[in-house]
């Protein structure tokens, strides 16, 4: 988790201000002003004729089919949210496609568009279509701009003389454009290409994997997400070159904020480009290189999940990425509902700020709560290697907090809120804090080390700032010597493992044959156990484990462990032993199964 410092205070001006009223929208706002605005708001912008307009599609079936009468397929609105509330509602419950400028502008790449009709700093229109049926959200300004026809793909007029009238190239020439073609793309195209961002530790490009690529010809747009070698295709066939951008939602579920905040996802405008598709590499000068990086970092966190069984983090988290900023962190406030408070702390001044600060911080959970992300990432002066760390770092935190819950990690945030950072070990749920850490940190360099295939070093590599207390590198020692994966170390954190005894309990409990291993690790970085270990004054030769017996089985050795063992479907499971036979919790035999434990003499 680093410090959630960053955070926290973010979230206590927001809600300040909310519980005031002036200056709800401040820190909204001021994201959206960091934005670059390439042109002054009182600069006139070049547009484009709507060749999807209702009126002009009819002059085209008027011109060929008389009897035709449309009726409009979409309606081109706007939309003028007065608060972050409605911003949200429009992005996110309505799940609008939106855009930031009008949809006929002509916008060069990198482009921002200034609304010449609003105020700096005030909140802008938002454009797209809906169709003719859409329910508009109650209280919401919004202006339908135009009726469209928008016709199906390869729709035409049949002709009694002559080949067929195809409606979108006809409307297209009725005003004026040049229609793209060549022998390889007569007609619409679908567009297709390839985006990288730059590996600069690497020195490489490398492919931007599940992010969604937006291409629209005025009212008319398609999507579609790039692939794990960064090639998309867009679900729309386009007659003329759309304009292209990158939205950073990806398909693994999470999103990333950027230049508009805790208000939608980040966006990279490429510009216009050919019909056929438009391929981008984006390097370390671009604003979209933190995106991008980030969203990689997180692409493949998912995928080490979805591989190792590791619980992957809460759905549709949000990652709010700050450029300027160091700190990184997992508050995950928006999943807690639990309070947040004073947890301790001995310092009587700290007392008094920190509960009333975790007043606050329990009512940004029940009042602000889906405008606060799940993590916070800081790419100041970072490389893509450090990027990839801080995120696999965090998204650690998140997979954690998805198995222990809202109690849990509320007692976490109340910790570091307390100290200000890791504090010195002790205090109120110091352990709990310093395990969510052992697994943070260990996790994040061993994503990294396993990504540049670097080997993981004998020790654990890292100095922890304002936590040397904290001991990742026992984990570090169980992953080096393949005693425990990292996944037979997630199950062990379970929301009862507040503390150390409790961890080496449940990893004693959970693997048996490796406790000697086990308590190695946690002695050679300054943590003597008082836990026994399974079967305290017996020598085990053999373990039966961790299993679900369904059919019958025998289990033979001189002296034997049972544990975490259930027999059902009617199954007979026969233990014989030399000199011992132990069976401990859990065990679960089921009506109709057969347990025998025999003595082999």
């Amino acid at each position: 988790m680093n410090k959630t410092i960053l955070f926290l205070l973010l979230s206590c001006t927001v809600l300040y201000s909310c519980m005031k009223e002036p200056l709800v929208e401040d820190i909204m706002k001021q994201s959206a002003a960091e934005t670059p605005k390439t042109r002054s708001s009182g600069t006139e912008y070049e547009t484009m004729p709507n060749p999807y307009a209702l009126d002009v599609m009819q002059e085209v079936y008027d011109a060929y089919d008389g009897s035709t009468i449309l009726e409009p397929t979409d309606l081109y609105v706007r939309f003028l949210p007065q608060d972050s509330t409605q911003f949200r509602i429009l992005h996110y419950d309505y799940g609008l496609e939106l855009f930031d400028y009008p949809l006929d502008v002509v916008l060069e790449e990198g482009e921002t568009y200034v609304d010449p009709t609003i105020q700096e700093g005030d909140f802008s229109w938002l454009y797209t279509t809906v169709k003719p049926d859409f329910e508009f959200p109650a209280g919401i300004q919004y202006e339908i701009l135009e009726e469209c026809y928008i016709p199906e793909e390869g729709e035409s007029i049949d002709m009694t003389k002559g080949n067929p009238i195809d409606v979108e190239n006809a409307a297209f020439e009725r005003l004026g454009y040049a229609i793209e073609d060549s022998p390889d793309t007569k007609g619409a195209s679908v567009p297709q290409g390839t985006i990288r961002v730059y590996d600069d530790f690497a020195g490489n490009l490398v492919p931007v994997k599940g992010v969604k690529i937006r291409c629209h010809t005025i009212v008319k747009w398609g999507t579609g997400f790039t692939d794990e070698n960064g090639n998309y295709t867009i679900d729309k066939k386009f007659l003329i070159g759309p304009h292209y951008a990158i939205v950073f939602e990806n398909n693994k579920d999470f999103d990333i904020w950027g230049q508009y905040g805790p208000l939608a996802k980040a966006n990279h405008n490429m510009g216009w480009h050919r019909k056929t598709g438009h391929s981008e590499d984006i390097y370390t000068n671009s604003d979209a290189w933190k995106w991008a990086a980030v969203n990689n970092a997180a692409y493949e966190y998912y995928q080490m999940c979805e591989q190792t069984g590791i619980t992957k983090p809460p759905a549709g988290l949000k990652i709010w990425v700050f450029k300027d900023w160091g700190a990184s962190s997992a508050p995950m406030l928006r999943r807690i509902k639990d309070f947040i408070g004073y947890n301790g702390n001995i310092d009587p001044l700290n007392f008094f700020i920190n509960a009333g600060y975790g007043i606050h911080a329990t009512n940004i959970v029940k009042y602000l709560k889906f405008l606060l992300p799940d993590i916070t990432i800081g790419t100041s002066e970072a490389n893509y290697k450090t990027v990839y760390y801080r995120v696999n770092h965090e998204l650690s935190h998140a997979s954690h907090c998805s198995t222990v819950g809202s109690e849990f990690w509320a007692k976490y945030v109340s910790y570091i809120m307390t100290y200000g950072a890791y504090g010195n070990g002790n205090g109120k749920n110091a352990e709990l804090c310093g395990i969510g850490e052992m697994w943070g940190y260990s996790m994040g360099h061993l994503q990294e080390h396993n990504k540049y295939e670097d080997g993981i070093d004998e020790d654990y590599p890292y100095t922890i700032p304002d936590g040397a207390w904290i001991k990742p590198g026992i984990f570090w020692e169980l992953f080096r010597h393949n005693t425990l994966t990292p996944k037979q170390i997630y199950d062990c954190l379970i929301p009862e493992v507040e503390t150390y005894e409790a961890l080496v309990k449940e990893l004693y409990r959970l693997y048996p044959a490796k406790a000697d291993l086990i308590e190695q690790a946690f002695i050679d970085y300054g943590i003597t156990p008082n836990v026994n270990k399974p079967g305290s004054g017996i020598t085990y030769d053999t373990f039966f484990s961790n299993r679900a017996v369904t059919s019958s089985v025998s289990v033979m050795g001189n002296d034997i462990l049972v544990q975490n063992v259930t027999v059902s479907n009617g199954a007979t499971l026969t233990i014989t032993g030399t000199n011992s036979v132990t069976l401990d919790k859990p065990f679960n035999l089921e009506k109709g199964c057969t347990l025998e434990i025999l003595r082999d003499n």
